[in-house]
C-alpha cells in the first residue's frame, strides 16, 4: 500500500501541481503509519528554494495536501485517505554545480 501511495503522490506532485512556491522541492521519502491514517512525506529543497525561506514552502505543501488527498481517493481504492504530513529533510545539492567562478580547473597550473 505504501508504494502505491508514494507513486500516486509523486506522480501528482510532479505532473499536476502548478504552485510556483513548490519549484525546487523534491519528495524523498514516504512512511505510512501502522494504522494507515497518516503518511509522513520527507522533502528536500534546492539551495535557491531554501533561500526564500521554508515557511512559504511549508504553507504551499500544506495547501497542496487537500488536492493530493483528493487524487489519492480518486485513483486508489482506499477505505480512508490518510492525512499527509510534510517533513523537511534538508537542502539537496545534487545536480547543483559547485564550481566557483575564477577557480582553477583540475589539471590546470
Amino acid at each position: 500500500m505504501q508504494s502505491h501511495l508514494s507513486q500516486e503522490v509523486s506522480r501528482t506532485f510532479r505532473g499536476e501541481l502548478s504552485d510556483p512556491r513548490l519549484e525546487g522541492v523534491a519528495l524523498t521519502s514516504f512512511e505510512l503509519s501502522t494504522d494507515g491514517r497518516l503518511v509522513r512525506i520527507g522533502y528536500t529543497v534546492t539551495p535557491e528554494a531554501a533561500a526564500g525561506g521554508l515557511r512559504p514552502l511549508q504553507t504551499a505543501l500544506e495547501g497542496a495536501s487537500g488536492y493530493l488527498r483528493s487524487q489519492l481517493a480518486e485513483h486508489l481504492d482506499l477505505k480512508r485517505v490518510p492525512q499527509l504530513r510534510f517533513i523537511y529533510i534538508g537542502v539537496s545539492y545534487i545536480g547543483v554545480s559547485e564550481h566557483t567562478p575564477g577557480a582553477a580547473e583540475e589539471g590546470e597550473s
